[in-house]
């Protein structure tokens, strides 16, 4: 109980002082550092994880856990979000977006209410997650690809950023590790469990992106953005605009991601930070062509570095800050223990369902990763289904399901850190935007997995 209040102690404060404008890097390094040195004083578990050699003096080990956070987030996910949007920085100076944005939005400027396209686009990037299953790096491509287009038609950035970040809000691709997992657990193949869980998960997305629709509107009203009334128009003389053979390079890692995927060519072996390096060369080869001029198609590399700089100062920082929280509040044991009091309390196995998918989603929504949430309480499932004659299925999906979309609701979580940062707001006023659409699908989904399997 006493590890449960600190944390809740430490996130409320933590929360106050964001909202007041203090540095929200530093507030999430110093609260992280409070949790594992609360840890390392009680005696509520191990302060690093058992993966991290200790420096032999407990006062150094949190600062120790930093250094591995960097380490890890800055050479892994760090990397690919730096070059994605070193990337994304290329195409501005060769104007690439601009050619994508002019050709899509001629012919979808005639869609009278502008926010039904919210629908659509969401639509589309949760169908990508089949070929990316990553929230981060599908959030980062289609912030290359889809966001100019929907800020293009007029939509404001604060929503076309909520309906990116919220795109892996629910999954159903094979390649997941929590579907993986999940299958394993209940001792299932793994097709066997997505043909329960897609049908859930595709109501329930439906249903996401008609909330997405009904609260953008809203929010834009309440605010006082008028949908349509920036609508972009190309204001460059035909001798400054890029050819419009360019709009197939912002698509180029998308196209890659596909096609070298377990779903079409799987004998070739592509991650997305190579997918991206060979995408980023191949328009070099194009600016080159166009510009008929080595120094110039080389000069724009210096852009693409750029972008990468940008991207460790604004996003890469974060990611590890929200790491060394999420950690701090992992190491307490007060996750683990709020999963055991659920346990403990004799609940029917509906209620006991709810409230563990409930918890769940609270792990992921402070933690900011859902695979982290899920992965930590998956194993417990089983044997809890069975000692109340419940289907471990039904059990298992809610669970699932809301830890990925708190972590679309989560300030600290990447996908959500990369959205804002791409459109150049807060997290939090992100998370405002997909916080409610999210719920919608947490009931959704809850009510849909009764339904069919309760």
């Amino acid at each position: 109980m006493a590890a449960i209040i600190a944390v809740l102690i430490v996130i409320i404060l933590a929360a106050k002082l964001i909202l007041k404008g203090y540095k929200t890097e530093a507030i999430l390094f110093i609260a992280g550092l409070a949790l594992m040195s609360c840890t390392g004083i009680f005696g509520w578990g191990d302060v690093l994880p058992a993966n991290v050699t200790s420096t032999n003096l407990s006062t150094f080990d949190p600062f120790k856990f930093i250094s591995y956070m960097l380490g890890y987030r800055a050479g892994g996910l760090g990397l690919t979000i730096m070059v994605l949007m070193g990337f994304a920085e290329l195409m501005t100076r060769i104007k690439a977006d601009a050619v994508i944005v002019r050709l899509a939005v001629k012919p979808l400027s005639c869609v009278k209410n502008k926010n039904i396209l919210l629908f659509f686009g969401y639509i589309i990037g949760a169908s990508l997650q089949l070929a990316i299953p990553s929230a981060t790096a599908l959030a980062v491509l289609l912030m290359v690809t889809l966001y100019p287009i929907l800020t293009g038609l007029g939509i404001s950035r604060a929503s076309s950023a909520g309906v990116i970040a919220s795109t892996l809000g629910l999954t159903l691709t094979p390649l997941g590790v929590d579907a993986i997992k999940a299958s394993e657990s209940v001792g299932m193949g793994l097709m066997d469990y997505l043909s329960y869980q897609a049908p859930t998960s595709a109501i329930a997305i439906v249903a996401v992106g008609i909330a997405h629709v009904v609260w953008q509107s809203y929010q834009d009203k309440k605010e006082g953005y008028v949908t349509g009334a920036d609508v972009i128009t190309n204001s460059d003389d035909d001798g400054n605009k890029a050819p419009g053979v360019y709009a197939i390079l912002p698509m180029l890692p998308i196209i890659a991601a596909i096609v070298f995927s377990k779903l079409v060519i799987s004998s070739i072996h592509l991650d997305v930070v190579t997918i991206v390096l060979i995408s980023v060369f191949i328009s070099l080869a194009f600016e080159g062509v166009r510009s008929r001029s080595l120094k110039e198609s080389l000069d724009c590399f210096g852009s693409f570095m750029k972008g990468c700089g940008n991207a460790m100062t604004s996003v890469v920082f974060l990611l590890v800050a929200a790491g060394v929280f999420a950690y701090g509040i992992q190491s307490t044991g007060a996750i683990s223990n709020l999963i055991s009091s659920a346990q403990g309390a004799g609940m029917p196995a509906l209620a006991l369902t709810f409230v563990f998918a409930v918890v769940v989603g609270l792990s992921a929504l402070v933690m900011g990763s859902g695979n982290a949430a899920f992965l930590s309480f998956v194993d417990i499932v089983p044997a809890v289904a069975h000692s109340m004659g419940a289907n471990p299925v039904a059990m298992m999906l809610p669970m699932q399901q809301a830890s990925a979309l708190a972590r679309a609701a989560s300030p600290v979580a990447a996908c959500v850190i990369v959205s804002a940062g791409g459109s150049k707001l807060t997290t939090f006023e992100v998370i405002k935007r997909t916080s409610i659409p999210m719920l919608v699908g947490f009931f959704v989904h809850f009510i849909a997995v009764m339904i069919m399997l309760g």
